[in-house]
């Protein structure tokens, strides 16, 4: 007798109603009845953990939205060298709506003063925070060169 390695469609879409049902849908992980880091539809994160697929896939999904939010909102990116997008692309993984609240580090970017963006990159929270990150990133602003 040969085993299917996958399961049959109307199976899969049952189950799933069924999973849905006891398991519920969660956008954001929660701490599940038995103290488990849970997401989805009853993703076991504390025991399971992410496979790499789903980390590159969800790396290019999101690289490709920040990237298309800042050609759709400022329109002086496409104008920056790649290091320089790539900086701000980088940044921008705290929260695009947080790195919009950077608004003298936009307004020199706008205007293509890349010391005082590096400068108002460097006086902030997030610099305070992210330490390292904050000073690579900043200098990569500043030279338009990016090594990593």
């Amino acid at each position: 007798m040969t085993i299917p390695s996958t399961m049959p469609d109307q199976t899969f879409v049952k189950l799933k109603r069924s999973l849905t049902l006891h398991e519920g849908r969660e956008n954001f992980c929660y701490v599940d009845t038995t103290g488990r880091i849970t997401i989805g539809i009853g993703y076991n994160l504390s025991e399971r953990g992410i496979g790499n697929t789903w980390i590159d896939q969800q790396y290019s999904d999101d690289v490709h939205y920040l990237y298309s939010c800042f050609v759709r909102d400022y329109p002086w990116f496409m104008q920056l060298n790649e290091d320089r997008q790539i900086a701000l692309v980088d940044m921008s993984f705290m929260g695009y709506k947080k790195l919009q609240e950077f608004h003298t580090m936009l307004e020199a970017l706008a205007s293509h003063d890349y010391a005082g963006a590096a400068k108002a990159m460097l006086d902030s929270e997030w610099a305070r925070e992210v330490k390292g990150r904050a000073a690579t990133l900043s200098n990569a602003m500043l030279t338009g060169s990016y090594d990593v």
